[in-house]
């Protein structure tokens, strides 16, 4: 399979990605998965000018990752596939993409979403899609970079 990391993390291409996941991974890919995204090109340059010409990076709507991830088989590279939510990841497992374990890396802080870890706040459908990914046998991980010990997601709400 071409996908070598799937990470939420809502945003999406950063540093964190670029200088220690790609590495970390051997990826030459990212496959960034949102309809925002998708749909705006000034967001879309403004990601594209932070990746490094040596990396290919694609922007797909959630529905479209499938056909993606076939193109990117296709050239024989090695992608991190990148959602902003919860949500998006699992609709993209259940389109038939699937993968054995998800990197949670950021959830920002919002009105009625319960800490995780300092870095990662559920809203209550995040803590369904989760709970619904496990229940799929995806191991999901809290990590915010591939030098920190994962901590596994064990279904516990708010902490």
């Amino acid at each position: 399979m071409p996908i070598v990391l799937v990470r939420v993390d809502c945003r999406l291409v950063h540093g964190q990605v670029l200088e220690t996941w790609v590495p970390h991974t051997g990826a030459n890919c990212l496959l960034v998965a949102s309809d925002e995204i998708e749909a705006n090109p000034m967001l879309r340059s403004v990601m594209e000018i932070a990746v490094p010409p040596s990396i290919h990076v694609l922007f797909s709507g959630v529905a479209d990752v499938a056909a993606a991830v076939a193109g990117i088989d296709q050239r024989n590279e090695r992608a991190i596939l990148l959602c902003a939510g919860l949500a998006d990841a699992l609709r993209i497992f259940r389109s038939g993409v699937r993968f054995p374990a998800l990197n949670i890396g950021n959830l920002h802080y919002g009105e009625g979403k319960a800490e995780v870890t300092p870095s990662v706040y559920f809203a209550p459908e995040d803590f369904e899609a989760v709970d619904c990914l496990s229940r799929l046998g995806v191991a999901v991980t809290v990590r915010s970079t591939p030098f920190e010990a994962a901590a596994p997601y064990r279904g516990a709400r708010g902490g």
